[in-house]
């Protein structure tokens, strides 16, 4: 027979603010205890404040751990799946973690603050209007194939012929008839080209066929190291995992193959990415952001105890907006975002006035050698109260809300100048974050959070970097948040966990400006593969005045060398009588 333990009382939880706490501590200094006691039952004091505060940081640790892997829509209590704020459907639907925007149903203008903040979120409404299906979801047309082989399939009659039927009628024109038929291939085809000889059996003279010039003199041909450039570092495709793949096509080319196809290719690179560098210097806004890579080179430089002070490696994103044009640049190696954007920013003509610079708020962020207009991005400062959502709702759930309007706003600015967004959010978006920075002040001064809780921080952060965060609201152009930069960074992500690594800093090097021509076409809505062919091309041309091939002018560069060639094709020879 079973015995069961009878559990022990819990103790009762009594509420004190600091205030009360200071006093507390202050009445045992003064007591008669001796100094032992006084400093045991002091120590028991700030264990009891300590211990909650540090199994919160924990739970906050591996819930942001257990999102990290499982993603948003993971969630142990599943049973809680209605209830908005253990879904996560709060977030901005700006953000780089897909998350759907809160409803508008908090602080609609007739509640008071005090008793809003206050609500429990359970019982908040939800709303259960369906939404429209967004376009894009039926069949493409055929107008969406830009690079297709067209083929033609004729009939034996023409327009005015008597009809087949026998009808007595006469036939006229119609509109033909598209079929679309999308076959597969490998991404290389091989060509062998077989040339006839002779030899004379008296003066051994060897006659070959002739070798039309669309052979070419070179094994590999442009439009190969385009699209292997493309496969390497868009696609993620390592070199020697396309070796293996390509080896089952019956297709050897070994990785150091592609490596010296890749580095030939890189020397007809240099000239547009500078001039792009160039630009982004003397641009309007600026956009940059860091993340993680690993070179082996610098590994051994550290083992070896050569590497110096500075041990890390990273790859530094930066969107700039020159003209109306996006310019992206990657740089791969031992500097982080700070440093390479100061290094850039060197190229500024001194005349400009500072240029907006919109970054997360680390302090090495900021250049020393040039004064910039520093923003910082409001998406890093909404995620921080997402993450935090499931462990105090009341005040998340309004301060996302508020948030989320603003960014609702933002949305609703696409396609406006600079200075009709300046005024729109300045109308709509400046009440809500007046009214979002005294409900903030109010939390702490009236000491209903924490201040060294992970909300107390999120709080503080906000409060520190305000004017960096609300530059949007009194400065024409600035970018409301950093998110463009971090879906570019996805591409150097993908490279670096499917490639793990880069063996050298010259190849690192040299990925990141091939990486920064391609994603500027997709920016500028430009074929890559043609870009990249198009530079190799036209070397000569790019190297006399590059300027003219970057990726949103080059087709019209080809377009000019065209009509050269054309004019010279068809020009007198320089002794005739015309051209005399």
């Amino acid at each position: 027979m079973f015995q069961v333990k009878k559990q022990p009382n819990l103790p009762e939880i009594i509420d004190k603010d600091e205030s009360e706490i200071r006093k507390i501590i202050s009445l045992i200094k003064e007591s008669t205890l001796s100094e032992e006691v006084k400093a045991f039952v002091i120590k028991c004091i700030e264990l009891a404040l300590w211990f909650p505060l540090f199994l919160q940081k924990k739970n906050i640790s591996l819930h942001r751990l257990r999102e990290s892997i499982f993603g948003k829509g993971y969630h142990k209590n599943k049973k809680n799946k209605n209830n908005p704020a253990s879904r996560g459907d709060l977030s901005n639907p700006l953000t780089t973690n897909n998350v759907p925007p809160l409803q508008n149903q908090l602080n609609q203008g007739k509640e008071d603050e005090t008793s809003t903040s206050l609500t429990d979120p359970d019982s908040l409404p939800v709303d259960n209007t369906t939404t429209k299906k967004k376009p894009g979801h039926g069949r493409m047309p055929h107008t969406v194939y830009e690079d297709t082989i067209d083929i033609r399939l004729l009939l034996n009659l023409t327009v005015g012929d008597d009809c087949p039927a026998l009808c007595g009628g006469k036939l006229g024109p119609y509109n033909p008839g598209i079929i679309i038929r999308i076959k597969g291939s490998n991404f290389a085809q091989v060509y062998r080209y077989t040339v006839e000889k002779l030899r004379c059996n008296l003066c051994n003279i060897i006659i070959a066929a002739y070798i039309p010039t669309e052979v070419g003199t070179e094994k590999y041909d442009a439009s190969f190291k385009a699209m292997l450039a493309l496969m390497k570092y868009y696609m993620a495709m390592p070199f020697y995992r396309q070796e293996h793949f390509q080896r089952m096509l019956n297709f050897p080319l070994s990785d150091a193959t592609q490596w010296d196809l890749i580095e030939e290719l890189a020397s007809y690179c240099y000239a547009p990415f500078n001039i792009l560098k160039e630009y982004a210097a003397n641009g309007q806004v600026i956009q940059h952001d860091d993340t993680t890579i690993t070179i082996l080179e610098v590994i051994k430089q550290i083992k070896e105890g050569n590497a110096g002070e500075r041990t890390g490696t990273y790859t530094t994103g930066v969107i700039a907006n020159y003209e109306g044009r996006q310019i992206a640049l990657f740089m791969n190696g031992r500097q982080h975002s700070g440093e390479n954007v100061s290094d850039i920013l060197k190229l500024r003509s001194p005349e400009k006035e500072p240029i907006l610079q919109m970054c997360d708020a680390l302090s090495a962020n900021i250049p020393k050698a040039m004064k910039t207009i520093l923003c910082n991005c409001l998406a890093h400062g909404f995620r921080k109260f997402s993450e935090l959502v499931d462990f105090f709702p009341p005040e998340c759930l309004i301060i996302m809300d508020k948030l989320s309007k603003v960014f609702q706003h933002d949305e609703e600015t696409r396609g406006m100048s600079d200075q009709k967004r300046l005024a729109y959010h300045q109308k709509y978006s400046q009440p809500i974050m007046d009214e979002l920075k005294h409900y903030m002040e109010r939390l702490m001064d009236e000491h209903r959070v924490e201040p060294n809780s992970e909300l107390g921080k999120a709080l503080k952060y906000m409060q520190k970097h305000w004017v960096k965060l609300t530059r949007f609201l009194s400065v024409a152009g600035t970018p409301i948040d950093n998110n463009i930069v971090e879906r570019s960074l996805k591409i150097a992500i993908r490279n670096r966990k499917s490639a793990m690594f880069y063996r050298t800093v010259y190849s690192a090097g040299i990925g990141g400006m091939i990486t920064s021509l391609i994603y500027t076409c997709h920016l500028a809505n430009q074929n890559p593969h043609k870009y990249l062919i198009a530079l190799q091309v036209y070397q000569d041309e790019v190297l006399a005045d590059p300027k003219k091939w970057l990726p949103w002018n080059y087709l019209d560069a080809i377009s000019e060398q065209a009509s050269v060639a054309n004019l010279q094709a068809h020009a007198p020879p320089v002794d005739s009588p015309v051209a005399a």
